[in-house]
């Protein structure tokens, strides 16, 4: 699993152990938390803060997941649609992830023109005259 620490620790060319060192951490509680074996919202916010003044970052920019962009590649469209959907219903704070009603990029439903998605139904206000 990729965190947001993990990416962090490899953009500047660190290690666990290096982190560990400037925090007074143990590198094991290091890579736990940037494996994902120990949950970011489990840790206590000190040790947080701890990591994030060894990155340079704030905690902030560790707890919180970037935002998906629009047409970002790096970022499947049907987690940017799952995200979307997330942010309309719950605004930011979403309770967790769930699945992505986009089965799959071959789904024949995720490039289907509203026309085509909607043929063969009738109008909603038909039945009321």
């Amino acid at each position: 699993m990729q965190t947001t620490l993990t990416s962090l620790i490899k953009e500047r060319g660190q290690t666990y152990a290096s982190i560990a060192h400037r925090t007074g951490l143990q590198a094991r509680t290091v890579r736990m938390i940037a494996t994902g074996e120990t949950p970011i919202d489990r840790v206590t916010v000190g040790t947080v803060r701890q990591i994030a003044d060894a990155l340079g970052v704030t905690a902030a920019e560790l707890i919180e997941p970037a935002l998906p962009q629009p047409g970002d590649p790096a970022v499947s469209r049907s987690d940017r649609l799952a995200h979307a959907i997330r942010e309309v219903m719950w605004g930011t704070a979403a309770p967790e992830a769930y699945p992505s009603p986009v089965e799959s990029p071959d789904d024949p439903l995720a490039h289907a023109e509203p026309a085509d998605f909607f043929s063969g139904t009738g109008a909603i206000d038909a039945d009321r005259g």
